[in-house]
């Protein structure tokens, strides 16, 4: 059991950051997705998808590739 708690205070300091990254992420990626109103490669429901289920890779596939036009204006 001490092991088991020895080994996640040695990988705590890198499991940390990486986690903020995907939130952060997550969190720019949902928040474009939204503001805009045509999204390239299929439907918001399917981004949605690929932004949350596939971690830190699928933010970073709709920012790059999913993305079509500028968001809308929220005036």
């Amino acid at each position: 059991m001490q092991e088991n708690l020895k080994v996640l205070q040695d990988i705590l300091p890198f499991l940390i950051p990486l986690l903020l990254i995907q939130i952060a992420l997550m969190v720019i990626a949902i928040i474009d997705l939204f503001r805009r109103e045509n999204v390239k490669s299929g439907t918001r429901v399917i981004w949605l998808l690929v932004i949350i289920l596939i971690n830190i890779i699928g933010p970073i596939i709709y920012l790059v590739a999913g993305r079509k036009d500028r968001p809308v204006d929220s005036d």
